[in-house]
Order: structure tokens, then C-alpha cells, then sequence
């Protein structure tokens, strides 16, 4: 009996132990399996959260560009504007932009570009801008479906069109998606990113909750499996929109185990990810600088070629002028035949001078003017008033465009009619930081503009030192030009 009594308490007491060991393997593994579960779905939001910043930072790469397109849309830059586009990834997906001025609250179209002109959809050309100008908008087109997006400038309104297929073609090949697809619908509901293209332009089939959706498990129309859906709020051209991130929920604890021992290289990764956006931004900046010093570069050596085929152009014109006078003033005058030579000499040596700066002074100008004038003044006697300059000292060691003044002076003689009755008056007066030259009009053919190639010339000056105030104003009595001061040494 003793026997079979132990046998039984052994029998109890090892089903009791059986029991309990069982119990706690069960607990523990269900403890671990809750706590994998929770780490599962934390790392899942992590995932989804890096995916969210991902597509933030490829966008927010597009706002940089569409931004810096706007501020080149500004100054008129088209060329610098296209090659943006084409040294970037923003080529792959936009078709076409207008550039609208605001002119006292009105909108006039100023540029317009498409990428491929002989598809480009009718809709897509318009003569006024669009009332609705605050956020993205879906468009069904002749061709495909587009997405039209408005970035305001300092003078205007950008205006963008995208081509969505091609949008989620370039998304989806950047390697962004593993795990997780995305879903992008506008402020209407209506799609414009999604990994099946045919939803692109459809509403969502279910109706979007307010913001936020957080921590929802549904299973996707897309893939028919469970996924972790998340909604993320956007920076940019898109902050107007819902965007969807949506994570499959197939990791296993092996696969959790491996984030553990993984951590580290996701960690090297996401730094490595980090440096890699930093410097393909500070790189495209520098590029962009770079474009902009090459431009300004083109435009200075544009600007020495005109004063050179300026300067060519006048020498055998004054010369053949000069000696013309010089001939008939050594017979009447040779005192002041004497006079004119060096006068004539001081003048040709400035024009045979060479400055790649552009700039002299306003006393160099004013002695050139004034010399110039004399040997005129010889030529054409009394239909010509003595000129008039009133220059403070302060502002003779300013600069303004070489042989402005000589180039404004000849103007004025060659396209007025020249009579004793009524002589070509000319001044040269300084008033609020700029110099006023100014002659009464008497044009031989009113036809004629007599703001020609030495103008331009001394106006794409002014727009290389970036001063603005250069103008030419005229009526039926006077031409008048203003020239601002140009300080080289705040350049």
C-alpha cells in the first residue's frame, strides 16, 4: 500500500510539475509572443515612419528645385530654369510649366515650356491663370493624367504639370517601398500615387478619416493581405494632401530577431542615408551657384565683346570725321587746328584703351565728354551749345559704363537736325545718386529710335553689376537718360 501510495504522490507530484512547467512555457511564451508582437508593431511604425521621411526628402528634393525654378522664373532666367529640369530628377516626370507675372493683382503668362510638344494635351494651354492656386490639382488629360501644381514666387506664380504615371513609375523605382506601399490622394480625394496605377485618378474606395490615422490594421484591396496603415502629414507641394503608408504585417520573430542583430548596420545605413542627402543637396546647390557664376561669367564676356565691336565700329567713323574737320580748320585756324589735334589724340587713345572691368570713373567720362565735344563743337560752330555739366566733387570718383557719356553725346548729334535757329542743347546734371543727360530733340527722321547699339551696350552693363535705374525717357522736346552710380567696391 505504502508503494502504491508513493507511486501515486510521485505520479501527482510529476503531473503537478508537468502542469506547472507546461504552465509556465505557456505563460513566458505567451509573454514573448506578446512582447514580439509589440516589438513587431513598433518596428513596423518605425518602418513606416522611415518610409514617410524617405518620400519627405525626395520631396522635399522636388520643392527645392520648383523653388529655385521660381526665384530663375523671377529674373526671366529661362535657359538657367531648363537646365534645372534637365540636370535633375524632375525631368523624368514633368511635362510642362507657364510662368504667370503679377502686374498690379493680374496674372499674364511670361514663359511657357513643354517637355515634348507634339503630345502635349490642349488643356494644358490656357490664356489666365486658375482662380485656385493654394494646393495640388488633379487633371484627367487627352494623353494620360496630370497633376497641376502652383509655386508662388516673390513676383508671380509658378505653374507645374506632372505626369502621375511617369511620378509613380520614378517613386517606385527608388527602392523606397520594401515592405510598404504608399497612397497619395489630393485635397478631393482623388489619387494621384499609388503602386497599382489603376487607381491613379479614382476615389478612395473607403472614405479618408480625418486626420490622423494612427495604428489602423486593415486588409489591403492592393495585396489581400493585412497591412499597418499610417497617415503622415507632408511639408511642401503636397502638404495639402493625404498620404497613406501602408506596411505588411508578414514579419516573423525570426525576422525581429534579425532587427536586433541588424541594428546596428540599419543604424550605419540611416546615417549613411542621412550624408548621402546632405551632400546631394549641398551638391546641387553648389551646382546651382556654379550655374549662376558660368552666367554671370557669359554675360560679362557678352558685355567686353560689345565694347569691342563698339569700339570698332566707332574708330574709323571718328577718325574719318576728325581729319574731315581738322582738313578745313588748318586752312581757316591753324592755333586752333593745333588745339583740336591733341584734343583728337586724348580722345582716340581713351577709345584704343582697354578695361575689363566696363567702368571708368565720372571725371574720366567727363573729360572724354568734354573733349569729345570740343572737336563737335568745332565741326558744327553755332548749332551747338556749350555744354552743360553740374557734377559735385564727391560723385566724380564714382563709376558708371565706359564711354556712356560720349556714346549719348554722339547720339544726340548724329539723329538731331543741326541749325543755328535752334542749336542742340546738351547737360549732364547729377541729382539723387544718378547722372540725368539730357538734349533737346529735333529729330531728322522722327522714325528712327535714337536709342541704338551704344545704349544696349551701356544697359547690359548695368545688368551685370545688377543696378537697376538705368531708363531712357523721351517727348517731343527732350530725349533724357539717367545712369545710376555704380559702386564696384559693394560688387
Amino acid at each position: 500500500m505504502a508503494s502504491i501510495s508513493f507511486t501515486r504522490n510521485r505520479i501527482l507530484i510529476l503531473g503537478l510539475a508537468l502542469i506547472f512547467v507546461v504552465s509556465i512555457y505557456i505563460i513566458m511564451f505567451r509573454v514573448i509572443d506578446q512582447r514580439l508582437e509589440r516589438l513587431n508593431r513598433r518596428i513596423l511604425k518605425e518602418v513606416s515612419l522611415e518610409k514617410s521621411e524617405l518620400v519627405q526628402k525626395e520631396f522635399d528634393d522636388f520643392d527645392r528645385i520648383f523653388h529655385l525654378m521660381g526665384l530663375a522664373a523671377d529674373e526671366g532666367q529661362q535657359e538657367f530654369m531648363n537646365k534645372l529640369i534637365e540636370q535633375d530628377s524632375v525631368k523624368q516626370f514633368l511635362v510642362a510649366y507657364s510662368y504667370w507675372k503679377s502686374e498690379s493683382g493680374v496674372y499674364s503668362k511670361k514663359l511657357t515650356w513643354y517637355n515634348d510638344k507634339s503630345v502635349i494635351d490642349s488643356i494644358f494651354i490656357q490664356t489666365k491663370l486658375f482662380e485656385d492656386i493654394t494646393s495640388a490639382t488633379f487633371i484627367q488629360g487627352e494623353n494620360g493624367m496630370y497633376l497641376r501644381i502652383h509655386i508662388k514666387t516673390n513676383k508671380g506664380v509658378l505653374q507645374l504639370i506632372l505626369d502621375l504615371y511617369k511620378f509613380n513609375t520614378y517613386i517606385a523605382n527608388q527602392n523606397i517601398g520594401m515592405r510598404a506601399y504608399f497612397e497619395l490622394y489630393d485635397d478631393h480625394g482623388i489619387c494621384i500615387m499609388h503602386p497599382d496605377l489603376t487607381h491613379i485618378g479614382k476615389k478612395r474606395k473607403e472614405a479618408i478619416m480625418s486626420y490622423p490615422i494612427r495604428d489602423s490594421v486593415i486588409l489591403s484591396d492592393h495585396l489581400g493581405l493585412e497591412v499597418l496603415l499610417e497617415e503622415y502629414k507632408l511639408n511642401g507641394i503636397f502638404s495639402d494632401s493625404k498620404f497613406f503608408v501602408n506596411v505588411v504585417l508578414l514579419m516573423t520573430a525570426d525576422e525581429v530577431r534579425d532587427i536586433g542583430n541588424t541594428a546596428f548596420l540599419l543604424g550605419a545605413l540611416g546615417i549613411a542615408t542621412m550624408l548621402l542627402f546632405i551632400f546631394l543637396i549641398d551638391w546641387q546647390n553648389r551646382k546651382a551657384k556654379q550655374l549662376t557664376l558660368r552666367n554671370l561669367e557669359y554675360q560679362k564676356e557678352d558685355a567686353l565683346l560689345r565694347f569691342e565691336n563698339l569700339k570698332r565700329k566707332v574708330d574709323p567713323h571718328f577718325l574719318f570725321n576728325a581729319l574731315g574737320s581738322l582738313q578745313q580748320l588748318i586752312g581757316k585756324d591753324p592755333l586752333q587746328a593745333k588745339t583740336f589735334v591733341g584734343k583728337m589724340a586724348k580722345v582716340y587713345r581713351k577709345f584704343l584703351s582697354r578695361d575689363e572691368s566696363g567702368l571708368a570713373t565720372i571725371k574720366e567720362e567727363v573729360v572724354l565728354a568734354e573733349e569729345y565735344f570740343f572737336m563737335q563743337k568745332i565741326r558744327f560752330v553755332d548749332t551747338l551749345i556749350p555744354l552743360e555739366i553740374n557734377i559735385s566733387p564727391e560723385a566724380m570718383t564714382l563709376h558708371i559704363p565706359r564711354f556712356s557719356l560720349q556714346i549719348l553725346i554722339e547720339n544726340a548729334i548724329k539723329h538731331n537736325e543741326l541749325n543755328k535757329e535752334k542749336p542742340l542743347s546738351i547737360s549732364i546734371i547729377e541729382t539723387q545718386g544718378q547722372l540725368v543727360v539730357r538734349n533737346t530733340v529735333l529729330l531728322k527722321n522722327p522714325d528712327i529710335d535714337s536709342a541704338g547699339y551704344g545704349t544696349q551696350m551701356i544697359a547690359h552693363v548695368y545688368d551685370f553689376y545688377q543696378v537697376q535705374g538705368f531708363e531712357i525717357q523721351h517727348n517731343e522736346t527732350d530725349f533724357i537718360v539717367y545712369l545710376p552710380f555704380i559702386h564696384i567696391d559693394s560688387q
